[in-house]
């Protein structure tokens, strides 16, 4: 009894603290609305009238609560004890004990399944467990209630026996004495003839008990057993054995509470198995799926880093309008492409301003700007650059005839936002990177004594690359004998020339 107790105890916590957490916002729903109830007198007052409106506006979550509240404590069990010792009827208490059985093993089971949601390796595990659980759960059930079947019948064929042989037949009598002879309401019973009459033996015409598929529980001695775990573990094989052969394995007599018993779980084993069925399908259709997304996404990659990689389609207009550039091909605007940055400024902001080095050159996006020089003896002229204009063009041209960045360009006007400007902008660092790496795609709009200045200045500084290098390199080698010696080495290798590069356009 108390094994059963503490076993139930384990999952009643969860429905003890749904209970609490009800009567705290029960609690909490009426102490904020205390001060509707100004004219009520008492306090019980303002708890009946409380009660009375929450049943009105929300009888579902009434209802909820009644239903934890009946299946969390043991109402069913106690009353099954009571009648034990009182000789009450409880057949059609043990009726409503599969009900609440099955309400307790649906909030578990519930509670569970919204943990096993998430996509994560563990939870996978789970799901696949409490795809499984319905049919434990219905074994465990059905295991239970083919136990007490099985010992209840042993009791009818008592007291039948008792009606037959017994001066008085009373069905209400469920307790005997187990001696030599039975002192009840009946007289002298010999406990022998019940014992033999009462015995599990197959009938010779048919080879079917008279006990049918209760045979194999009173056999084993299962019922006068103390073994707890036994008979949970007896019980639990019977019910998942006969669920998984759909109740072929079961041999009937002819009787209805046997034939009905038999034909549920026949019926529980096929919907259990299409149950099962279905979640396992569903699974492996949702991981299918996952699979051709993820391939689908790998596909994808390279055409997203294609996409990422190209100018962008708002910048195109802006590029093919500076002289340069404009003309190149789309190795060369992808090379650009790849140092844009996005830049935002506010409204009335200095982005350059006059006499200070050009250090980057702007593609107006979005937004409008202003330009205009204060240096005397020039033109004043101001221009409003808006979207698709560009600005610093002159850092092109210092980037295919300047060989340092010491001779970076001087910005002859200022540029000032109008208005909250977005635009992409490349530095004169990566802008000349760009044009060393691909000058050839520069060619087709410089002169041809250019091109060839261009190329020569461009082998020249290769070609002293290499020679420093290879500089370098001997010197390290002489000095390895000396490394040897003095277990250390120092290598400081003289300052090199840089070789000057010959400008084009002087």
């Amino acid at each position: 009894m108390w094994t059963f107790l503490a076993l139930r105890s384990i999952g009643d916590l969860f429905y003890f603290m749904d209970i609490v957490v009800f009567l705290k916002r029960f609690h909490t729903e009426i102490s904020t609305k205390s001060s509707t109830w100004a004219s009520a007198k008492t306090n019980d007052d303002r708890l009946v009238t409380t009660v009375r409106n929450f049943i009105r506006k929300k009888p579902v979550r009434f209802l909820a609560i009644l239903g934890r509240i009946w299946v969390a404590l043991p109402f069913l069990q106690a009353l099954l004890l009571i009648g034990r010792y009182a000789y009450l009827e409880n057949s059609m208490l043990v009726s409503l004990i599969p009900f609440q059985y099955i309400l307790r093993a649906y909030n578990h089971y519930k509670w569970l399944d919204r943990r096993a949601n998430i996509e994560t390796v563990p939870r996978r595990f789970l799901k696949a467990i409490l795809d499984f659980l319905p049919f434990i759960i219905a074994s465990h059930l059905y295991g239970s209630l083919w136990y007490f079947f099985a010992v209840d019948r042993k009791i009818l064929c008592w007291q039948d026996y008792i009606c037959k042989h017994g001066q008085i037949c009373d069905y209400h009598i469920y307790s005997f004495y187990c001696g030599p002879t039975s002192q009840t309401y009946n007289g002298r019973i010999d406990i022998l003839r019940l014992k033999q009459s009462c015995s599990v033996v197959e009938l010779p015409n048919n080879g079917i008990s008279e006990y049918g598929i209760y045979q194999s529980a009173l056999q084993s001695n299962m019922s006068t057993s103390r073994s707890l775990p036994r008979k949970m573990l007896q019980c639990f094989w019977w019910g998942l054995r006969n669920l998984s052969s759909f109740g072929s394995n079961l041999e009937t007599r002819f009787d209805t509470t046997q034939i009905i018993f038999s034909d549920v779980i026949s019926i529980s084993g096929v919907i259990l198995f299409l149950v099962y069925l279905n979640s396992r399908v569903q699974w492996y259709q949702k991981a299918a799926e996952r699979r051709i997304l993820r391939k689908k996404k790998e596909k994808a990659y390279p055409v997203l880093i294609e996409q990422t990689l190209t100018v962008p389609h708002h910048c195109v207009d802006s590029l093919k309008k500076v002289p340069i550039i404009g003309s190149i091909d789309k190795k060369g605007l992808k090379a650009i492409s790849e140092h844009l940055k996005p830049v935002i400024y506010n409204e009335d902001v200095y982005i350059i301003r006059e006499g200070e080095p050009l250090r980057k050159m702007l593609f107006i996006w979005r937004g409008t700007t202003l330009t205009y020089n204060t240096t005397k003896g020039a033109t004043n002229v101001c221009k409003c650059l808006e979207k698709n204009d560009f600005y610093g063009e002159e850092l092109v041209i210092w980037a295919l005839k300047s060989a340092s960045f010491s001779e970076l360009p001087i910005c002859n006007t200022t540029l000032v936002s109008q208005s909250k400007v977005e635009a992409f902008s490349i530095t004169a660092n990566d802008l000349k990177s760009v044009v060393a790496k691909f000058w050839l795609h520069f060619r087709r709009d410089l002169p041809h004594s250019q091109v060839e200045c261009f190329a020569a200045s461009s082998i020249q500084v290769a070609w002293h690359r290499y020679h420093t290098k290879k500089l370098r390199d001997q010197l390290a080698g002489t000095s390895g004998v000396f490394c040897s010696f003095f277990h250390t080495c120092s290598l400081v290798s003289p300052p090199l020339k840089r070789a000057k590069r010959s400008t084009c356009w002087d």
